[in-house]
């Protein structure tokens, strides 16, 4: 239900249609942002101006990725947070890397660095708190077992700091390792109410999945979209939203990905220059939520 702004009650007859208050559905708020990466090359030498300038696109939101040494790009927490109040935006959302780094293993307990990184971004006002990569060193069995562990922990620590965690997908969690794949035994191996998925589909359909398959099987695990295109290309780069061949429309109308608020737009290859493609994203991307 959706895609419809009300429920008409009609009579037995079809001959009277009232409306009633109580059954009037509210749509969820789609919030729709921009993962920094894309434009690291203009927002690593200048983030502010970068922030201007993705403000004055029409963004409102941002996906951060750069924390390092406690500080977003040269600036503390309560600097950045004064930075995204002056451009009026907000870091609802932020990758950061999340490992057996974070872990004290003779306590089986999560170490101060990942007590401090959760406070951190908690003090920019980050709603959502993504790991958005799992080295290949800690991919072994055990190690994963451990790092599924982790993020149990990690995901109520931050659910205590009114954050969400999750986990963010490349293609090498679909292959297969024995009967299954990284991607269910995360999803299996992880508390359903402390680990989401911020499912990034060009990733989904570069490793030749079906994005559908995995929204219907994950879909209450989905909290957000990494929302970037697929060339028509023998490479498959990643391109402008709605300049490739994914359906973005038949996806985000799907029943099980109405859990689904945030979207962001992430890019790694450009027709022209990141923050031209970024603005060219956003544009398409409201073209497409406004049929959903």
């Amino acid at each position: 239900m959706k895609r419809r702004d009300f429920v008409q009650q009609s009579t037995l007859s079809g001959t009277l249609v009232l409306m009633n208050p109580s059954l009037i559905l509210k749509k969820k708020t789609k919030h729709i942002g921009v993962q920094l990466w894309s434009v690291r090359d203009a927002a690593d030498q200048d983030p502010k101006g970068t922030l201007q300038q993705l403000a004055r696109m029409g963004y409102k939101e941002v996906e951060g990725y750069k924390y390092e040494n406690q500080k977003f790009y040269s600036y503390t927490p309560v600097e950045f947070a004064k930075l995204l109040k002056a451009v009026d935006l907000k870091m609802t959302g932020a990758h950061t890397g999340i490992s057996l780094h974070h872990w004290d293993a003779s306590s089986r307990t999560l170490n101060d660095l990942a007590k401090q990184t959760i406070d951190d971004h908690a003090a920019i006002g980050v709603k959502q708190l993504i790991c958005p990569y799992i080295d290949e060193q800690w991919r072994t069995p055990e190690n994963f077992k451990q790092l599924c562990e982790v993020f149990n922990q990690v995901g109520e620590a931050c659910k205590k700091s009114g954050i969400q965690f999750g986990y963010h997908n490349h293609d090498f969690e679909f292959k297969k390792s024995g009967d299954t794949t990284f991607m269910d035994l995360l999803m299996k191996q992880t508390d359903p109410g402390l680990v989401i998925w911020e499912m990034d589909l060009y990733w989904v359909k570069y490793a030749n999945e079906d994005p559908a398959h995995w929204i219907k099987r994950y879909g209450k695990r989905i909290q957000a979209f990494h929302v970037k295109d697929i060339a028509d290309s023998p490479k498959r780069e990643s391109i402008e939203v709605g300049e490739g061949t994914i359906d973005f429309e038949q996806l985000f109308k799907l029943p099980e990905a109405s859990d689904v608020i945030y979207y962001i737009v992430e890019l790694e290859d450009y027709r022209t220059t990141s923050l031209e493609g970024v603005e060219v994203s956003l544009r398409n991307l409201k073209s497409i939520l406004a049929k959903v």
